[in-house]
């Protein structure tokens, strides 16, 4: 007899850890492939009061994963609640042209979409904010 499978709540957890911890600091083109499984096709991710498309949301990280090293630190806090979850986690980055390092604490509000069991839980809408914000320029 088979294991369930996890509940929506643990789906939601297990992909939050997953993708921080194994799929954002090995670079864009792992994050990329990444986003296949994350995101609903039709996501949008609001990042420092900005709505983009996934689409867009894949450009900007291209930029900002271009200009900078980002490193995936400590996962300070995660709470889920029915759809929703949120995240509170540390990062690590560093200028590739100057040298520069700064520690940013980010947050993350997000909504999931359940569903079945070879998709899983997946991103319909999400926002960023953090305390040293990055730029593509």
């Amino acid at each position: 007899m088979s294991a369930n499978p996890p509940n929506f709540q643990e789906q939601i957890k297990a992909r939050f850890s997953e993708g921080l911890a194994a799929h954002f600091n090995d670079g864009y083109d792992d994050w990329l492939k990444w986003c296949d499984v994350l995101y609903e096709p039709n996501a949008h991710y609001n990042v420092y009061g900005k709505r983009m498309t996934l689409q867009e949301y894949k450009s900007a990280m291209k930029a900002l994963m271009t200009k900078y090293d980002i490193q995936i630190g400590e996962v300070k806090n995660m709470l889920v609640v029915g759809e929703w979850g949120a995240i509170r986690y540390v990062v690590h980055i560093t200028d590739r042209a100057t040298g520069a390092k700064i520690e940013q604490n980010t947050m993350e509000f997000v909504q999931w979409k359940e569903n079945p069991e070879l998709i899983g839980a997946r991103v319909v809408e999400g926002w960023a904010l953090s305390d040293s914000p990055l730029s593509e320029t």
